[in-house]
């Protein structure tokens, strides 16, 4: 008993002799490395996970980080405790810990310090680790819901600052308020390079918290447009008025139109509008007692353009599997195509371009230059871009110049946003380097509509920083500095049109909304997955009845990716990776074979990735057309058929095809048997049955399914020695 006192004495002792003043003092006066003592008030609890509690005392706040509390009790919100550890930084958060030698409880169920009143002129290192209350804030998203692992715009006082949600937040699912509310949060960093990234960090809904009598309950939404109106509906939690103010110029909405009076379901239409222009609108809402107003949103009438898409690959495809139009690849040609469009160019080209060394191309931009084009550059600083050098040295080139992600990672250009019959757009997943438009698997997507064009021309003025000949770097904006202020939703050519940038947009909400729609095949094609949410919501789909999820991926070893939870949750998927060339795509097919099952395809420059969600400057379109689904099939087919169907060409001597699937009726089969022994195919019900069986003459097949039940099976040819098996779903 002596020893242990003399132990615990010798502990006190020390832990009194290193402790700190205060916070304040640690974060003033030690560094990194050095071990302190502090005590403060927890101000979470799990609501932010297990591992990290925030503590505040008088002076400051601080992170303390312990992986797994093992060894101590977990701290609870509203305790009192005193903590040794040695000072860390993660990403610019200043910690304590994960290294911890004592976590002592002093006392629990303490009031919380007061809540710092401040602006987002402070809302800096000076305020990190602390509790701080915004009043009047708005969210960008009002209206939508809140998702785990992501970040969300707000805007206070004129300027902009996000919050972020871990996953398994308590906020996950909750409807984000869309008018003017007091929000409170604990401050946190997140930054690569250690300086900026400040974010807030809402702990429950309580940190929320709205007086008005009437809220909007919805984000605003357009129901229908055309060339000369937009209807527009949104919901409150109690009736009251219906009124929008809109324009063409975001800072001066002063034309209105009204609807219904003491209703809670809103509708209103803005009608003699013109053709192919982006109008920004906010909508008021009030009662007798108060009125909340939306934060300003963009939508965009439909063009008088010929509403022409145009899909060009840079490897080979399999045009057997076509079924309305045969895709096009244009191998070592993709530089010529692209620098064609850039050769029509009559009055503006605006590239937003992550990387460049493409001669073709920038004789291409600087011969449009050269004859009076106005020409506007934005790329990321950070790369070679070595064909920036070759250029004539008057054209204004704007580097975001941080390295946060991949930085300003977008790969589109806009030809003659003005002109109706001369204007593209240019998308899709080519970087304009050897690599990416000789070697590596890409895409890219044109579309001639002067909506979809000036849509992309919002995004691109607010990294510009204006809409003049020359970048206003003051006024610049980059990653989640930038507003959602473009419009989501285009009819071009008849054809329904998303649109989405990163980080402000929620593209991975629209990518898992587009995933979910699917009723039979989804097949995809990705440089990366790293992405949960992202995963789980492939897994959900193949676990359906009828649908099968098939895909590839390249980066399939590194840290963070989803390939081994794929193959765990019984997903059909492939690695690409070690295999030349590269996969460079991000796209994604749904319901190709099922025309009337609204078939689409994500594509863009947003890798599946945190980085591309949160950090990075991005571009995703989805487009829900029949033909350019299929299209990309057969670029998707035939990556599919390099990875699995030429492995049994060589073991087997046969290369076997077969679509669609899902089928309903006929499976299109092809078999080609370049041994001498016969072939046979069957069909398999999942209890292994065989309840269809024929033999195979020549190449090409009809199986007709028609009276076999609905279900998965699996087909099979066989010659006695080998066997090809593969799932077939019939509808």
């Amino acid at each position: 008993m002596k020893t242990y006192l003399l132990a615990l004495f010798a502990l006190c002792n020390a832990l009194l002799l290193s402790a700190q003043t205060d916070i304040q003092d640690l974060r003033d006066n030690y560094a990194v490395d050095q071990t302190v003592t502090i005590t403060g008030i927890v101000t979470n609890g799990e609501e932010m996970g297990s591992s990290v509690r925030y503590i505040q005392d008088e002076s400051a706040g601080i992170a303390i980080y312990s992986g797994a509390w093992e060894g101590f009790t977990t701290p609870s919100r509203g305790d009192e405790i005193t903590v040794t550890g040695v000072i860390t930084e993660y990403n610019g958060l200043l910690e304590v810990g994960p290294n911890l030698s004592a976590v002592i409880i002093n006392s629990t169920g303490n009031e919380l310090p007061d809540f710092e009143y401040i602006d987002l002129s402070d809302f800096n290192e000076g305020v990190e680790g602390e509790l701080v209350n915004f009043d009047g804030a708005q969210f960008q998203d009002g209206g939508s819901t809140f998702a785990g692992n992501n970040t969300y715009t707000f805007i206070h006082e004129g300027e902009q600052a996000i919050i972020y949600l871990r996953t398994g937040s308590a906020l996950e699912g909750q409807i984000i308020p869309a008018g003017q509310i007091t929000l409170r949060g604990i401050v946190s960093q997140f930054s690569f390079t250690g300086f900026g990234g400040y974010q807030l960090l809402p702990r429950d809904m309580e940190d929320l918290i709205s007086d008005a009598s009437i809220n909007l309950v919805s984000q605003l939404t357009q129901s229908s447009h055309d060339e000369s109106s937009i209807t527009l509906n949104w919901l409150t939690d109690t009736p009251g008025t219906t009124v929008i103010y809109y324009g063409t110029d975001a800072e001066n909405l002063i034309e209105t139109a009204s609807g219904m009076e003491g209703v809670t379901s809103h509708e209103v239409t803005m009608s003699g509008l013109e053709p192919g222009t982006v109008y920004f609108v906010y909508a008021e809402s009030g009662n007798d007692d108060s009125a909340v107003q939306s934060s300003v949103s963009s939508f965009v009438t439909v063009s008088e353009s010929s509403g022409d898409i145009h899909v060009y690959f840079t490897g080979s495809v399999d045009t057997s599997v076509s079924t309305i139009e045969e895709a096009t690849s244009l191998g070592a040609a993709t530089n010529d195509t692209i620098a064609a469009y850039i050769d029509r160019a009559v009055s503006t080209i605006d590239l937003a371009v992550y990387n460049n060394n493409d001669q073709t191309i920038m004789n291409a931009v600087d011969d449009a230059y050269d004859r009076g084009v106005q020409v506007r550059y934005v790329t990321q600083g950070s790369n070679a871009n070595i064909g920036l050098g070759q250029i004539n040295s008057e054209i204004p080139v704007l580097e975001r110049q941080d390295e946060n992600g991949s930085g300003m990672h977008n790969k589109f250009v806009i030809i003659d946003a003005d002109n109706t019959d001369n204007c593209a757009l240019i998308t899709g997943s080519t970087n304009f380097t050897t690599n990416g438009l000789v070697e590596d698997y890409n895409n890219v997507v044109v579309f001639q509509d002067q909506s979809i064009c000036r849509g992309f021309r919002v995004e691109f003025e607010e990294m510009w920083g204006g809409s003049g000949s020359q970048p206003i770097v003051g006024n610049s904006k980059f990653s989640s500095l930038k507003l959602n202020n473009t419009p989501k939703q285009y009819t071009i050519g008849g054809v329904p049109v998303e649109a989405y940038f990163s980080p402000t947009d929620g593209v991975t909400d629209a990518i898992k909304s587009a995933i979910q729609t699917t009723d039979s095949d989804l097949d995809f094609a990705l440089l990366v997955l790293t992405r949960d949410d992202l995963t789980a919501a492939i897994i959900e789909e193949d676990n359906l009845f009828l649908v099968v999820a098939r895909g590839m991926i390249e980066q399939v070893s590194g840290t963070g990716s989803d390939f081994q939870t794929l193959l765990d949750g019984g997903v059909d998927v492939e690695s690409h990776e070690g295999i030349f060339p590269q996969l460079h795509h991000k796209y994604c097919i749904v319901d190709h074979s099922s025309p009337d099952s609204d078939p689409l395809v994500i594509t863009g420059s947003h890798n599946w990735s945190s980085s591309a969600e949160t950090v990075n400057d991005e571009n995703t379109v989805i487009i829900h057309d029949a033909s350019i689904a299929n299209q990309f099939y057969q670029e998707w087919y035939q990556r599919w058929s390099e990875l699995t169907v030429g492995v049994e060409e060589v073991e087997n001597q046969w290369d076997v095809r077969f679509y669609p699937n899902p089928a309903s009726d006929i499976v299109n089969l092809y078999v080609n048997n370049t041994g001498s022994a016969e072939l046979s195919v069957s069909l398999l019900d999942i209890t292994g049955k065989e309840v269809y069986q024929s033999s195979l003459q020549g190449k090409k097949h009809l199986l007709d399914v028609s009276s076999i039940s609905r279900g998965v099976y699996t087909l099979m040819i066989h010659d006695g020695q080998y066997s090809y098996a593969q799932k077939l779903v019939i509808r």
